[in-house]
């Protein structure tokens, strides 16, 4: 008998995004401004980025990304009691996203 557990395993860690039960982290993106100027400095476009928040498991993010791994370190991250609090108001709502799953 062939159990298929590694398919079923990662359904239940993709799980954890969409139900953030337990979250220890979260996450602000976007609120910022996105400037392009051009060289010149004449041309100048201040475009705001949305902002939303994202709430993760820092075990998940720790145990996938090497940036996590040291951002959820003692001497990077800022905790509220016991969640870690990031803002990144530079970072795309979309586009971190992406970066998340």
């Amino acid at each position: 008998m062939s159990l298929n557990l590694f398919p079923r395993l990662s359904e239940n860690l993709c799980s954890l995004l969409e139900y953030a039960e337990d979250y220890d982290v979260i996450i602000r993106v976007g609120g910022g401004s996105n400037n392009n100027s051009s060289n010149s400095g004449k041309n100048t476009c201040n475009r705001y980025i949305r902002q939303l928040e994202f709430q993760a498991h820092s075990l998940i993010l720790r145990a996938r990304s090497e940036y996590f791994r040291t951002a959820l370190s003692s001497k990077w991250a800022r905790k509220e009691g016991e969640t870690f609090i990031f803002e990144k108001p530079n970072i795309s709502p979309t586009v971190f996203e992406v970066i998340l799953r």
